[in-house]
C-alpha cells in the first residue's frame, strides 16, 4: 500500500505543478499543455488521499 501511496502522491504533485508551469521557466511550459481546468484541485485531493495509504501509525485501541 505504501508504494501505491507514493505513486498517487507523485501523480497528485504533478497535477498541482502542471497548471502553474505556464508562469515559470520556459523549459517547463510544455507541462501546461497537458493540464485541464481544475487539475490543481484534484492534485491536492490526490496528495491528501495518498497520505492515508502510507500508514505511519497503527491506531489500535488497547483493551485493559
Amino acid at each position: 500500500m505504501r508504494i501505491l501511496g507514493c505513486i498517487l502522491f507523485t501523480a497528485g504533485f504533478w497535477m498541482m505543478v502542471s497548471p502553474q508551469a505556464a508562469l515559470g521557466v520556459s523549459e517547463l511550459k510544455w507541462m501546461a499543455d497537458y493540464s485541464f481546468p481544475g487539475e490543481a484541485l484534484f492534485g491536492a485531493l490526490f496528495c491528501s488521499l495518498s497520505l492515508l495509504l502510507f500508514k505511519p501509525y497503527d491506531y489500535k485501541i488497547k483493551e485493559k
